[in-house]
């Protein structure tokens, strides 16, 4: 599927010739293993314009390519030796012995591969791990074949990786000291992307360890021009510090141990692998889409590494629902690992069902990725978190608690080393955590949310209409998550004018039907985040909400509520904590209150029951 279509069986090419069965083939092939339902086949094969007969038609091709590729309808004795398609209610499963038999599925292993070998500090390995996944292309994404809606999105999904990868290559060679070779490729990759600031910036980081400082701040000013030309904004913080300092020809820019224009390899800055000792790096792989974040960034790095910081590091992020806290602690977590030469561990602690994972299989998970048997583990929660506390008393380990809830939990999860770094990423604070630093996600600005969105809608598109994404992103909220799903949505849809999508959303009714698409379920996150409530903070919320633009004081809403000022202030605290109220100072003596648009679309919902949800959300499809 990397390049033209082909199938193979055997020895024996039998690729389909009709374009229609080649369509329908590639979509059930994407989604191998899993149900590819009929609405899905009927979407990409007509998008908005089925015929009345699209359903026989559907089941007529299914017929045609189990007939012309011998694909037998069910496994044999329930075990699939081969290749099947498989009827199932609702739907059709392509169902494969071997997933790694489609080259689409083998480039995400070994993506996944390279990614874990970079951060584990094997570089060359990931280097070729690297190599051999780009290999596996010999064109565009099934090019030749009609795209829909829905393969639309899986080639712009599986062209980016393509470019995230190749990227992290470039970021191996250039750790294994091969600036030089890779000036040539880097070259023509900026040529043909003169506004993608990572390659502009590998470019500068090669010319410059290759002796060529002048063309390295030559690149620079290129790109400062493309961006302010053709998008109006100025190159992002890390592109203007890289300039600033070649323009100091600051020793950080070079290869450890060596000086400026070295050409020998030289070891990453990165934690290495000791004997005897076992060294984790199961941060998650970074978001290619990540904008922004630069102070939060550098308030993350400072709270962690900071010289004036005495004992453990610990940091409690949080934010609304959707706000990208996860996304967050991937990429800043990554800017200090060499701070934590003994690992990172990351933890989430929402099962699969969203309920707290047990407290001892944590401590197992975390005392195994640091060398320990599970076998060692004692039964008691209390004698494993002191296990815990011995292993980590001499580590300078960075471990990640994600989704954490109860504070009786994370009590037993501490490290006990003073060089370690502890970050605890919640929805609503944490407050029993002694010393702990709060870092709060705000939504991206404006500009930040127009990048988010052009890097899968596409540049060209954005600033062909860029009044219309700059509404887009207003009724976002701004917010990542929301984004993704508008951005989605239109990347498969590449007909559409984002003025479309902004009447379609402008209607309040219809706004969070187009903000659950492609599994980006934003009313879902938020409707989350109410059900916690209690029901006074509910009650509280939803009259607030029901306010819409008025800008409430706590004794307004005392009035409105029929509560106490005092109880009202303690549920409005607790409101603000969750991030799910906005309290805005100014020059009256009382702050006043709001509820951030999106959360007053689930305010108004009520119980998620109410006539006036099932009327507004009724025609919410699966995404």
């Amino acid at each position: 599927m990397l390049g033209p279509l082909l199938l193979v069986r055997g020895d024996k090419v039998v690729t389909p010739s009709a374009p229609k069965l080649r369509q329908v083939l590639s979509l059930l092939a994407v989604q191998a293993n899993s149900v590819t339902r009929v609405d899905q086949l009927v979407e990409e094969l007509w998008e908005q314009s089925p015929p009345q007969s699209a359903l026989t038609t559907v089941q007529t091709y299914i017929y045609q390519l189990r007939k012309l590729l011998k694909l037998d309808d069910k496994p044999v004795d329930g075990v699939v030796a081969s290749p099947t398609l498989i009827s199932h209610p609702g739907g059709y499963i392509l169902q494969l012995p071997d997933l790694d038999s489609i080259d689409a599925n083998l480039f995400e292993q070994l993506a996944r591969r390279g990614r874990q070998e970079l951060l584990s500090a094997n570089t060359e390995a990931a280097s070729e791990t690297f190599r051999d996944a780009l290999s596996l292309w010999r064109g565009d994404f099934l090019e030749g074949v009609a795209s829909g809606p829905l393969l639309y999105s899986h080639a712009t999904r599986l062209e980016e990786l393509r470019r995230t990868v190749l990227a992290l290559r470039i970021e191996a060679d250039l750790q294994l000291g091969r600036h030089q070779e890779i000036i040539g490729e880097l070259t023509s990759l900026v040529n043909g992307e003169p506004t993608r600031e990572d390659f502009s910036a590998k470019l500068m980081i090669a010319l410059y360890r290759s002796g060529r400082r002048a063309d390295a701040l030559g690149v620079y000013q290129r790109i400062r021009t493309a961006l302010v030309d053709e998008l109006g904004l100025d190159p992002a913080a890390e592109l203007q510090r890289l300039h600033q300092l070649m323009l100091e020809a600051d020793p950080e820019l070079d290869l450890p141990g060596t000086g400026a224009g070295a050409t020998q390899p030289a070891d990453s800055a990165q934690p290495t692998v000791q004997v005897g000792h076992l060294v984790p790096a199961q941060l998650p792989a970074e978001v290619p889409d990540f904008v922004g974040r630069h102070a939060e960034i550098d308030a993350f790095t400072r709270l962690l590494t900071g010289p004036d910081i005495q004992g453990l590091r610990v940091v409690n992020v949080v934010g609304r629902p959707g706000i990208g806290k996860s996304a967050f602690v991937a990429r800043a977590g990554r800017g200090v690992r060499a701070h934590f030469p003994d690992g990172q561990l990351y933890v989430d602690l929402a099962g699969a069902d969203g309920s707290p994972m047990p407290v001892r299989q944590v401590l197992i998970a975390m005392l195994k990725a640091i060398g320990a048997e599970e076998t060692d583990v004692p039964n008691s929660v209390a004698e494993a978190a002191l296990m815990f506390r011995s292993w980590t008393a001499d580590r300078r380990l960075l471990v990640v608690l994600d989704k954490a809830g109860a504070a009786d939990m994370l009590r037993h999860l501490v490290p006990s080393g003073s060089g370690c770094g502890l970050v605890v990423v919640s929805r609503v604070p944490v407050d029993a955590l002694p010393g702990a630093v709060r870092l709060r996600l705000p939504v991206l600005s404006v500009p930040e949310s127009v990048q988010l969105l052009a890097t899968t809608v596409g540049e060209q598109r954005v600033s062909q209409e860029l009044d219309a994404a700059e509404r887009l992103v207003e009724l976002t909220d701004r917010l990542p998550l929301a984004l993704r799903a508008v951005s989605a949505k239109l990347a498969g849809r590449p007909g559409w004018h984002l003025s479309r999508m902004v009447a379609r959303m402008t209607d309040e009714r219809n706004r969070m039907n187009e903000l659950s698409y492609g599994g980006f379920d934003v009313f879902g996150r938020l409707a989350e985040a109410y059900q916690t409530l209690s029901a006074r903070q509910r009650w509280v919320f939803r009259r607030l909400a029901a306010a819409h633009d008025e800008l409430l004081t706590a004794g307004e809403i005392a009035e409105r509520v029929s509560m106490t000022p005092a109880a009202v202030h303690t549920v409005l605290d607790q409101l603000v904590d969750a991030d799910l109220v906005e309290e805005l100072e100014g020059d009256e003596p009382e702050p006043r209150h709001q509820v951030p648009p999106l959360v007053r679309l689930v305010g108004l919902s009520g119980m998620l029951g109410s006539s006036w949800w099932k009327r507004t959300t009724g025609h919410l499809s699966p995404g």
